[in-house]
């Protein structure tokens, strides 16, 4: 508005002048000047121009950067949905099919996507990344609701319950993502009781880019929902950077596995207790547990960058037990209860049981996982599990998940920086989780 003003002015000014013809004075007696005399006119009136425009930017240095634009539309959220759900999970699940629906409008009218791409990309969303136990997003609702329980001493409306499922749902692409590259990379054969998305006959390696569609559509979804927030760009990096990091996990985890002409060798001496932690550290516990506790922080107007680093140390911690327990049950747990079959054994994974087997083995025990780790051939499957079971692995895990929960519920006694109920909820649900 204050950079008008010289306009009006000069406006007003020069109307004056020429309806009292002055203007026609003015004129004449400039060109009767000397020319030296006319280039100094000239000078001082771009001097008094330039110091006008000074000024009007010190008065208000936003003013030329305005958006002229319209605000962008509300959100029409499923509000009614979600006040009728009489669970948390109901309540996150409502938000899925308006996001899937915001997602195949933005590919069709912004990409020009036809018709049979846009339902292969929504048979895709479909069969990917509602189908799991939705734990991840449902923690960023649910670490939103204590915090806000917690400072504000009130419950989330349910506009605030759907914009925490937005994030939560990121959660739940950014998992589709590395989940479908992941059964790839592994020739998987199963995921969520039916068989992994690349293994129906219509998909194949269209895979690969089906996982890429996923990991844009976190980004999409973060910009739509939040895009004017002042946190925007913090939630946009942690993202980046959390994926960053499982990316890292993912690497080390299959190069924990020699290549030679591009099939895997078994090479035992890889599978040290440092290299495991590290893959679990940064290809499970950032994202599964550090990822949606810190999405609730940020959304929850959490600033204290010591309740954060509290918050990635305890988050951590879990990380790694939950995965341990996923490399136990991926070997004893019950295939239609965990909703696949595991194959740690036949994929040379350099996994929990295999790591502590063998500092444990006799040599006698040694050579017969050297002789059998890494084969998909189910006698020898059966042989490493029998050396796990002479080494009673199963008690040795046992041992390890009561040690590992009493030492997390010590460090939760020394939290101070949030409430303990945000991390009693993630550690009630992964304690002695069967699945």
């Amino acid at each position: 508005m204050v950079g008008t003003i010289p306009t009006v002015i000069t406006g007003i000014a020069a109307a004056q002048l020429v309806s009292s013809g002055t203007l026609e004075i003015l004129t004449e007696g400039f060109f009767s000047l000397p020319i030296l005399s006319q280039v100094s006119l000239f000078a001082i009136l771009f001097s008094i121009v330039f110091l006008a425009v000074a000024i009007s930017q010190f008065l208000d240095p936003d003013d030329h950067h305005h958006s002229h634009d319209p605000p962008p539309a509300p959100i029409n959220y499923p509000l009614q949905a979600i006040t009728n759900a009489t669970t948390e999970r109901d309540r996150f699940l409502a938000l899925y099919p308006h996001i899937r629906t915001e997602i195949l409008n933005h590919l069709s009218s912004t990409h020009e996507l036809i018709p049979e791409a846009t339902k292969w990309v929504e048979t895709m969303m479909d069969y990917t990344v509602p189908g799991g136990k939705l734990n991840r997003g449902l923690t960023v609702l649910q670490v939103h609701r204590t915090l806000t329980q917690s400072s504000a001493e009130r419950e989330l409306t349910p506009t605030e319950v759907a914009r925490s499922s937005v994030l939560g749902w990121a959660i739940e692409f950014l998992q589709a993502f590395f989940l479908v590259a992941d059964d790839v990379m592994d020739e998987s054969q199963t995921r969520r009781d039916q068989p992994c998305w690349y293994k129906r006959s219509e998909v194949g390696n269209i895979a690969i880019n089906d996982s890429f569609l996923l990991e844009s559509f976190v980004y999409f979804m973060i910009d739509t929902h939040f895009g004017t927030e002042e946190y925007h760009k913090q939630l946009i990096t942690l993202f980046q950077e959390v994926v960053l990091q499982t990316e890292v996990g993912q690497l080390l985890d299959l190069t924990s596995q020699k290549m030679v002409e591009g099939k895997p060798e078994v090479d035992l001496t890889r599978f040290t207790l440092a290299r495991y932690k590290k893959i679990v550290k940064y290809k499970t516990a950032f994202y599964t547990f550090y990822l949606p506790v810190a999405i609730g922080m940020i959304t929850s107007g959490v600033t204290d960058t010591k309740a954060f680093e509290v918050a990635k140390k305890i988050c951590c911690r879990m990380g790694e037990y939950f995965q341990i327990q996923d490399d136990f049950l991926d070997c004893f747990g019950d295939p239609e209860v965990i909703g696949k079959v595991g194959t740690d054994i036949q994929d040379n994974k350099c996994s929990w049981l295999v790591v502590h087997a063998l500092d444990r083995a006799t040599p006698s025990q040694r050579t017969t996982i050297e002789d059998n780790y890494g084969v998909w051939d189910d006698a020898k499957v059966n042989k490493i599990k029998a050396i796990y079971k002479e080494l009673d692995m199963p008690k040795v895990f046992a041992t390890y998940e009561e040690e590992s929960y009493t030492a997390i519920q010590k460090e939760l006694d020394s939290v101070t920086h949030l409430p303990r109920d945000v991390f009693e909820l993630l550690l009630k649900k992964i304690y002695k989780r069967s699945k």
